[in-house]
């Protein structure tokens, strides 16, 4: 009866350590079969879900396109419409992992707030651009001049505006310190003056110098004629008598009417013998007959 015990005994101690080998297999392929479909599925969910936002993208943008949505707004909204998008997509990936996606968005949450109290530049910036596609003091493709810096806006971004200078230059300037600074926008209007300031010599002729620019002023084809033409003095200078030649021109003509009422009015003051005065120092020359010395007085 005790060979019997043992024996029983002996079988316990080598099936005991058997099953439990048997529980921790079964139990590891259970839940690898588990965890590998669901990565699995988390992979398939992101690149099908990636692909769907970015057609999903693309076709809100194609439909602002066609409603004629304005270019600045185009350019502001889609980025943040793609991030909204791929943070979507994250959010299933994270459900098909089988992880809590409340605790990941308080996560994302709290990770937001570090962030944003570490940039409230930025954040300053962000709510800047906002205002200006709200408010719109100018767009993409407007001619503006701030803070010393002129050009025209080629795109309006979550934190910068990109303006490409006359010069061939790229200039980023922050949303918040366009926003609350004076801004110049020369495209809001169609037409724009052109000022043409020219000195002529006091021995002129006045009236005749104010027929010959108008004349030069109604032969340009820029120029707008339902507009008023001026020709004015406009000041008394040290050694010329300065003229203010102004009147309107398209915004998309500017330069080029400007370049040529410059050539235009040299040319014909040329013609009829109206002098463009340089400074000079006109000097006076006293003889005192008492003074064994000949004093200079400078007359500007």
């Amino acid at each position: 009866m005790q060979e019997q015990d043992k024996v029983d005994s002996l079988q316990d101690v080598i099936s005991t350590p058997i099953k439990d080998v048997e529980y921790i297999t079964n139990w590891l392929i259970t839940k690898g079969s588990e965890v590998g479909w669901s990565l699995v599925s988390a992979i398939f969910t992101l690149v099908i879900g990636l692909w769907l936002a970015g057609k999903l993208k693309k076709l809100i943008e194609k439909r602002m396109i066609a409603r004629n949505v304005d270019l600045s707004i185009r350019t502001f909204l889609i980025p943040i419409i793609n991030i909204v998008l791929k943070m979507i997509v994250i959010m299933f990936v994270v459900s098909r992992l089988g992880l809590d996606a409340s605790g990941l968005i308080a996560a994302l949450g709290g990770a937001g707030l570090a962030i944003g109290l570490a940039l409230q530049g930025s954040l300053s910036n962000f709510a800047a651009g906002i205002l200006i596609i709200i408010f719109k003091p100018f767009k993409v493709g407007d001619y503006i001049v701030s803070q010393g810096n002129e050009g025209t806006v080629e795109s309006i971004s979550l934190l910068n505006t990109v303006i490409a200078t006359a010069k061939g230059q790229v200039v980023t300037l922050p949303n918040a310190n366009l926003f609350n600074n004076p801004i110049v926008n020369y495209s809001v209007k169609e037409y724009r003056r052109l000022d043409v300031n020219i000195g002529i010599s006091y021995n002129d002729d006045f009236d005749k110098a104010r027929e010959v620019l108008l004349g030069v002023l109604e032969k340009n084809e820029l120029v707008d004629d339902t507009q008023s033409k001026t020709v004015e003095i406009l000041e008394f200078a040290a050694s010329s008598v300065n003229l203010a030649v102004r009147c309107y021109v398209k915004n998309s003509d500017y330069w080029t009417a400007y370049w040529q009422l410059y050539k235009a009015v040299k040319y014909a003051l040329d013609e009829n013998n109206i002098s463009i005065p340089y400074p000079h120092t006109e000097m006076i020359i006293k003889n005192d007959s008492n003074s064994t010395t000949i004093p200079f007085e400078n007359k500007d």
